[in-house]
């Protein structure tokens, strides 16, 4: 009659605990990309937005420039996708650059969002006008 050699199987604690950290590896490195792919998009998001209100904000520049009205510096606050930004015109050269039939004014507009951790959008623009 033979007899059975016992066969080594199953799984030792070592084999275990090797993949149980090459699991937890590649688990970090998932959420890490998940996280990092949210941020990226929150920030494209503001981004864009803030974009969008500096452009209104050059537009009623640009009206006002048509219509021969002096502009002020302004702030106020807009909400949009439920967050606020506080959004300011300031004119940077209150001396206008003037030539014979134009003058050129140089503005900053600033569009802080409120309640993130990005940091206020600047723009700055050179508005001209003519006098003729």
């Amino acid at each position: 009659m033979k007899k059975k050699i016992p066969t080594q199987s199953g799984v030792t604690i070592l084999e275990l605990m090797i993949a149980i950290f090459i699991l937890s590896i590649t688990s970090y490195s998932l959420f890490y990309g998940l996280r990092t792919g949210d941020t990226i998009i929150g920030k494209a998001k503001i981004s864009g937005t803030a974009a969008t209100l500096a452009s209104n904000e050059a537009e009623r520049v640009r009206n006002a420039a048509l219509q021969n009205v002096r502009l002020q510096d302004s702030t106020y606050s807009e909400t949009v996708s439920g967050v606020k930004y506080a959004v300011s015109r300031q004119i940077i050269n209150a001396s206008n650059i003037n030539t014979e039939n134009y003058a050129f004014t140089e503005f900053e507009i600033r569009i802080a969002p409120q309640g993130t951790q990005f940091p206020p959008y600047v723009f700055k623009l050179i508005q001209g006008y003519c006098h003729k």
